[in-house]
This record gives structure tokens, C-alpha cells and sequence, in this order.
């Protein structure tokens, strides 16, 4: 797969129900760690890195942000790793977020926010799954975050959500996981 096929695993404005358009995702990342235990330390690394695609063993990565009016986002990341890489992320993914219960981070614009993990569960999607909810507070501000993340061969899904509707986090990781599944571009 090349990286324009590769960049056809990603969401798209068409697959959100709400009126959402595309932004540039390096907007909404970089975060810098600020305090609370080495598992925070590294959920904050392990985004960045495959936000950037900077681990040796990618093969291939695309990230699409969407945002609308009334402050929701949906986050979209999917990375292929070579060398059965991909399994070892997602455990450490798995096992950081597992262990986590909070941190405090830095968004790149120098907003710092203390997350705190609200629910953690499996998902029945591709060759293992989870979903965590996370709760982010700034001053007097509650944001509730929704990820999935799923590993699919050798292709990690990482779908990243500040919707509303509860089973809308679901819904877009099936329409993801069903793309690594099927590269064709349709789901």
C-alpha cells in the first residue's frame, strides 16, 4: 500500500453525522507532559509519536482532525509498523492507559489541562480493542474525551473523541477498523 492508499483508511467529513470540517491535526497535538506518574508520561509520548509517525518501525501513517461550531472534535490516527511493531504499541498503549488513573498535560498552545480516566473497556473491533473515557478539566471547563484504540494486523487505529453522543465514538471506529479491513477507500 502507498502513502495516497494509506491516507483512504482515514475518516472523512462525509462519515461524521454532525456538520464537522477538516482541519490541519498537527493543530490539535503536541502535547507536553507536566505531572502525575510514568504512565501519563507515556500516553503523552506514545500519541506524540504516532501522531508523527517517529517510530523506527513505521511503515506508513495519516492523522485527519474535524471540528464544528459547538466545540466537538473527532481526532483520527492510523499508523502501519513493520516487524509485528504494531501488537507492542497497542499493549503499551493498553498498559499506560490501563495503569493511568491521572495526569496533567500541556497543549501546544500552552493550555494545561488534568485528565482523569473515567472507564476503560474492550472493544469487539479488529484483533483487540479498547475504549477509554477520559474526563479534562481547566479551570471551571469539563471536557469529556472518548478514544479507540485498535490493533488490525499490522495497522493501529487510534479514533479520538469530543462528541455528545456516547455511541458516536463507536460507530466511527467500526467505520475505521472496517477500512484497515478493507482498503479500498469505502467501508
Amino acid at each position: 500500500m502507498d502513502d495516497a492508499a494509506f491516507q483512504q483508511l482515514l475518516l472523512r467529513e462525509e462519515d461524521l453525522e454532525e456538520s464537522f470540517y477538516g482541519e490541519e491535526p498537527s493543530a490539535a497535538y503536541d502535547p507536553a507532559f507536566v505531572s502525575g506518574d510514568e504512565s501519563g508520561r507515556a500516553i503523552v509520548d506514545l500519541t506524540n509519536m504516532l501522531t508523527h509517525g517517529t517510530h523506527p518501525e513505521t511503515v506508513h501513517h495519516a492523522s485527519a482532525l474535524f471540528t464544528n461550531v459547538v466545540g466537538s472534535v473527532v481526532f483520527h490516527h492510523v499508523a502501519q509498523f513493520g516487524h509485528g511493531t504494531c501488537r507492542q504499541i497497542y499493549q503499551e498503549l493498553f498498559d499506560a492507559v490501563h495503569t493511568c488513573a491521572r495526569y496533567r498535560m500541556e497543549l501546544n498552545d500552552g493550555v494545561q489541562l488534568d485528565i482523569s480516566r473515567v472507564d476503560l473497556g474492550p472493544v469487539e473491533l479488529g484483533d483487540g480493542g479498547f475504549l477509554v473515557r477520559w474526563l479534562s478539566t481547566v479551570d471551571h471547563f469539563r471536557i469529556e474525551t472518548a478514544w479507540v484504540i485498535v490493533a488490525k494486523g499490522d495497522v493501529l487505529t487510534f479514533v479520538n473523541a469530543r462528541v455528545p453522543d456516547e455511541s458516536e465514538i463507536q460507530r466511527l471506529a467500526h467505520i475505521a477498523v472496517d477500512r484497515v479491513t478493507e482498503p479500498t477507500g469505502a467501508s
